[in-house]
């Protein structure tokens, strides 16, 4: 069966990746927070047994990708998966499931990192997953001051300052162009940050331009500007940053 390059790019949004010998797909499987249980795993394997050639690779996001998967056998290995608990995506215009360190268990972090990933993908990845962005939008959370999943690269970037306060960073980007993102003034708690990831999705959606990421759209209209309107402080915040 040969697919059009409309019912190409639908599957791309859902999750599925077509080859360019035309008869492949590779799944990308959504592991929150990067964590995973052992029948997870095991279904994971089975599945790449079963409908691919027995491997699976994991992606810089700490989601699963499964490789080698014929057109026929999309349906049965989204139900198969759905079987324990996961899902297919992380693809497509809209917020992607968060990135986050290992905050959950590390002696460093200010919070529970894997607790406020569960609170970011379901309030904007999949609670917005039929809106539609300007381009892909990516939330990367970190526990402490290392930054070792690299916040400041994210769209949004969340970073753990003091117990349960976080700095927020906007305009991160890493691909073919790259630039890093600016903080916002002060700290603020897990739920105000949240609240200005919202303001900042919701701004982006209004007023980015088609295929424009995030960083884009704030290089072009100012980041006092952009900051400004989402936080409510005044513009001369913004001045010295």
């Amino acid at each position: 069966m040969e697919l059009t390059d409309a019912q190409k790019k639908y599957l791309k949004g859902q999750g599925y990746i077509a080859y360019k010998d035309g008869v492949h797909f590779s799944c990308r499987v959504v592991i929150p927070a990067g964590r995973m249980n052992a029948q997870q795993a095991r279904k994971i394997t089975d599945v790449c047994e079963k409908y691919g050639k027995g491997s699976f690779s994991l992606t810089q996001r700490l989601n699963v990708e499964i490789p080698w998967i014929q057109y026929q056998d999309l349906d049965n290995v989204k139900r198969e998966l759905m079987e324990v608990g996961l899902s297919i995506g992380g693809t497509g215009m809209r917020p992607r499931p968060a990135l986050v360190c290992k905050g959950s268990v590390c002696q460093m972090s200010f919070f529970d990192t894997e607790e406020v990933a569960k609170m970011i993908d379901e309030r904007f990845y999949k609670g917005q997953y039929d809106q539609v962005l300007p381009n892909k939008l990516r939330i990367i959370v970190s526990g402490c001051g290392n930054g070792c999943s690299k916040p400041r690269l994210g769209c949004i970037g969340l970073q753990g300052r003091k117990s349960d306060q976080v700095a927020i960073s906007l305009g991160g980007k890493f691909g073919k162009e790259q630039s890093i993102g600016r903080e916002l003034p002060g700290l603020y708690s897990i739920n105000e940050a949240l609240d200005i990831c919202e303001k900042t999705i919701a701004y982006y959606r209004e007023n980015g331009i088609q295929g424009e990421r995030l960083a884009k759209t704030i290089e072009r209209i100012g980041f006092g500007t952009v900051g400004s309107a989402i936080t409510g402080l005044a513009l001369s915040e913004f001045n010295n940053l």
